[in-house]
Order: C-alpha cells, then structure tokens, then sequence
C-alpha cells in the first residue's frame, strides 16, 4: 500500500535526484574546463556532451527494469540500491586515479557513470511514480527537477571551484562521499508491496508502439517534440550571444548558474502550487507565452547588453519558465504512463521531449551562426505559438485515457 507523502519521503527523492545530476553536472560542465586546462585538444571534448544520449536512448533497457523484480529490496528500491552503488564505486575508483596520468582510464570510467546515472534514473521515476498518490505528482516533479538544478550546480559550478581550490581527488572523493548519502537513505527506506496484478510477464518492446496508437497520443507526440523547442532554444542561445556581446565568462557564470538557476529552482516548487491551483491547462498555456516572451526579450540584450541588471532579469524570466515547463510536461507523463510498466512508458515519453530539448538548443546555436539571432529568435518564437495552442487540447489528451487511476 502507498503512505501519504511525508517530509521524510521529499528528502529522499530529492537526495537521490541531486545526486543523479550532481555527477552529470560535473562531468558535462567542469570536467570540460579541466580537460582544456590539461591540454585536451577541443576536437577531443566533443564525446562530452554524448553522455546525456544515454538519457535520450534509456527507454531502450527500461522494460528490464519494470520486469525484474527484487522480492526483499523491493522492485525499483532494488534497482536504485544496485545503481546508487554502481555511481559511488566508479565515483570511488575515479577519486583516487590521477588525471593526467590516468585520463583514457578516467573517461572509460565517465562513460560508465553515466550509463549508471541515466539507469537510477529510469527506476528513480518509477519508484517516485509508485510510491505517490496521482494528486501528489506535480509535488515530487518539482522535486525531480528542483534536485537535478541543485546537482547541476553544485558539480557545475561549486565542483570545479573545489577542483581550483583542492585537487582532482579531494574532489572527486568528497562527490563520492555525497553521492554515498543518498545510498545510505534509500537503504532505510521500505517500498509499497506490488499488487500481483502489476507484475510484468514479460519484457514488451511493442508498448513503445502501441503507446502512441491513438489519436490523443499522436497529438501528445506532437506537443512532446514542439514544446521544449522555444525554452531549450532560448536557454542553449543564451551563453554564447552574451560571449559574443563580450560579456565575461565569470559575468555569464554568475547570472546564468546563479540568477537563472536559483530563479529557476524556486519556480520549480511554485509550479506544484499553481498547477494544482489553476489546473494543467492554464499553466501550460501560460508557460507556453511565457517561453514566447522569454525568447523574444534575447533581442533586447542586442541593444541593452551592457545593462547589466537588464540582462540578469532576461535570463531571470527565461529560467522563471523553464523549469515550471518541465515540471508541469513530467506530471502529464507519469498521469499517461501505466501502473504496470511505469518505468518504461515514463522513460519513452521523457526521452522524446529530452531528445527535442537538445536537438533545438544545439540547432538554435548552429542555426544562429548561419542565418544570425534574430531570426532564429523569430521562428523559435513562431514554433511556440504552435506549442501554445497544442497546449490548450491537453485537457483532451489526458482525458480517461487511463486504464491506472490512482487516487
């Protein structure tokens, strides 16, 4: 049976989903800076960034996860115990390897973590999924995506200042050390019992297809693949319009990762309330002109770049949409995803809308090198109001199309 929500219960998911990303963040973000600083050639950086496919192709394993069952730790509890201890060993192994001496070593090592990461993630979901009442979910998607800021910038941000302060291995052992927190919460705690009714029989790729066979879930595709478009764009074109505005990277640093993260950390939290306040249409309608209006306002910083509070409070209002948008677009996929194979109908829709997120920042940035800024903010602004009135069918799309309800 689930339990009511309890603090307790908030603490741990949010420990779990920080330190999923507390070493993504620091791999994708600082270790690029290390590497340059050992004399990595920029050719060689590229494979980086190729970490996050593991959270795009994820729903590729995800059916092992809902099918394997672990009777004494719990179903997705087990599977989170395996790869919270997988990302502290490798951490560990990590840790006490020299960076210049064992580099090839330490990248083979990366690439495992994040396998590991996007793992824990797939059975995180459902864990998350399983142990919530339907009405409690937009409570632990503002969990979910508040962590992964604070992990992103605590191994972004905070991990490489410790690496200028302290070393490579200080620094990798004191990630492992928090990294092992989060193990040793899950390990106290007990998962719900399944009911026999939700036992997978068998791993089934075809509910990847058969998923989207109806005409609400076509129309959900649809709006999966548009509306992280205009925010993602906005949020890739951000960094390097200020760079070419001649704006310092320790100025973009701090209203970025600063300003922009906090900013967008507290709106996490506030999405909860509003969505259950005004209900899933409103606000992702108005999430959707916000986003618009959010892009559109990076055409100002091209005449006011050296205002500097001007262009904190830009980067302010793009981030006061982007992670409500996310939370708001995770709750709609744990409402559509069923009781029986959450981990793998959860992992398909999230990898569609992640897979846009980084095809439009990436093609936003390409794009504006070829046609310029302007423009690419124009047509980015144009697939929102696409976006936005996709948005006002989601009442329809989630209508009793659910075979679990849950409340």
């Amino acid at each position: 049976m689930k339990k009511k929500l309890t603090w307790s219960t908030l603490f741990l998911l949010f420990s779990l989903y920080t330190t999923q990303f507390l070493g993504l963040g620091f791999f994708m973000e600082a270790f690029i800076g290390i590497l340059r600083q050992n004399k990595v050639p920029l050719e060689n950086l590229g494979f980086i960034y190729m970490l996050g496919l593991f959270w795009v192709f994820r729903f590729l394993w995800a059916p092992f996860i809902d099918k394997i069952y672990f009777k004494k730790m719990g179903h997705y509890r087990g599977w989170i115990l395996i790869f919270q201890s997988l990302m502290v060993i490798t951490l560990f192994f990590i840790s006490i390897l020299h960076i210049k001496e064992h580099l090839s070593l330490i990248i083979y090592l990366v690439i495992f973590f994040a396998f590991f990461a996007a793992s824990q993630n797939i059975a995180l979901d459902a864990f998350a999924f399983k142990i919530t009442f339907k009405r409690e979910r937009s409570i632990i998607n503002s969990v979910k995506v508040s962590g992964g800021l604070i992990g992103t910038i605590l191994g972004g941000g905070v991990g490489l200042i410790l690496y200028s302060k302290l070393n490579w291995n200080y620094t990798m052992m004191i990630m492992t050390i928090i990294t092992a927190i989060s193990l040793i919460q899950i390990f106290f705690y007990s998962e719900p019992t399944m009911k026999h009714s939700n036992f997978v029989e068998k791993i089934d790729f075809k509910q990847y297809i058969n998923f989207w066979k109806t005409k609400k879930k076509k129309l959900w595709f649809i709006l999966l693949l548009l509306y992280p478009a205009t925010i993602s764009s906005a949020f890739g074109m951000t960094t390097p319009l200020l760079v070419d505005l001649n704006w310092s990277l320790d100025k973009i640093g701090f209203t970025v990762h600063i300003v922009g993260y906090g900013i967008g950390f507290l709106a996490s939290f506030a999405a909860s309330f509003l969505i259950n306040k005004f209900g899933k249409k409103n606000i992702l309608i108005i999430a959707a002109i916000g986003q618009i209006v959010g892009i559109l306002m990076l055409l100002v910083i091209f005449k006011h770049h050296e205002n500097d509070f001007l262009v904190m409070f830009i980067v302010g209002f793009i981030f006061l949409f982007y992670t409500p948008s996310q939370v708001l677009m995770a709750t709609v996929m744990m409402d559509l995803s069923s009781n029986k194979s959450p981990a793998s109908q959860f992992a398909i829709q999230h990898s569609i809308y992640m897979f846009s997120g980084i095809f439009f920042s990436s093609m936003s940035v390409s794009m504006a090198g070829i046609i310029g800024y302007e423009k690419i903010i124009l047509i980015c602004a144009f697939i929102g109001l696409c976006s936005m009135y996709l948005s006002t069918k989601i009442e329809l799309i989630i209508k009793k199309e659910k075979i679990n309800e849950r409340d």
